[in-house]
């Protein structure tokens, strides 16, 4: 028969294992929020890319506006309609129908046209699309029935501000480069299940503009409210010239 003394070290062993397996037991939680170790979105351009024999540097910043909104226009709101792309202008992408977005000032204008034609050729794809009088940075994208892009091709797209009641030949616009690609190779299996900020940080690695730029943006929409976020963000348009308009407020 145990003594109190021997009872007492074997209930102390018995109490020390149940607290193990109940440790053991309990799920692992680790941090679901994969932001917390990216704080800097580069974009690298890819080398040795051919750009468009019309592309014209920079053309995407040319003043831009509706002339009855040139008066009046208030310091916050000064900037030009503009794309955001890189100084190159122009950009990869590997989607079918690519997300644009530009920064679109204070204007009385009630809508835009999305234009898309392949390079050497007159159209491709055409899509009206209703803004509002609000300033700031908006996507645009062309019509789920417009063509996709093929693989491999140039294509010029461009916007054009509607001042009236339907598009005129002196209308305000601004123009850029796409071109489309396949997945490269080295993609990750699980890429489109990852996080909008690790989806940005690969595409900018790979030097997939408008998949980086779509990619951010879905990031920072989803924190509207954080500092890191916001630096990120600011931070990155910097790199690519646009810090003119890295402030301005990213519209639904």
């Amino acid at each position: 028969m145990l003594n109190p003394k021997s009872l007492l070290h074997l209930l102390s062993i018995a109490l020390l294992l149940i607290g193990t397996k109940l440790i053991m037991a309990q799920p692992i939680t680790h941090s679901t929020n994969l932001n917390d170790s990216i704080t800097h979105i580069s974009f690298k351009p890819p080398p040795d890319e051919s750009q468009p024999d019309q592309t014209i540097p920079a053309g995407s910043r040319q003043p831009s506006r509706c002339g009855q909104d040139i008066t009046g226009v208030s310091t916050a709101n000064s900037y030009y309609l503009m794309a955001l792309v890189p100084s190159s202008n122009y950009g990869l992408t590997i989607a079918e129908r690519p997300t644009f977005f530009i920064a679109l000032p204070k204007t009385s204008a009630k809508q835009v046209v999305l234009s898309i034609k392949e390079e050497g050729k007159q159209h491709h794809s055409q899509t009206l699309l209703s803004i509002k009088d609000s300033p700031g940075i908006i996507s645009i994208q062309p019509s789920e029935k417009s063509p996709p892009l093929a693989v491999g091709k140039k294509y010029q797209w461009s916007v054009v501000l509607v001042c009236g009641t339907k598009p005129g030949p002196n209308d305000p616009a601004i123009m850029s480069w796409v071109r489309r690609v396949d997945l490269p190779q080295t993609a990750p299996s699980g890429l489109q299940k990852e996080n909008a900020l690790a989806q940005a940080l690969w595409y900018g690695e790979q030097g997939l503009w408008y998949d980086t730029l779509n990619a951010l943006v879905k990031a920072k929409r989803s924190q509207p409210e954080s500092q890191v976020m916001s630096d990120i963000w600011t931070n990155f348009l910097t790199s690519v010239g646009l810090s003119d308009i890295s402030s301005q407020s990213l519209r639904p």
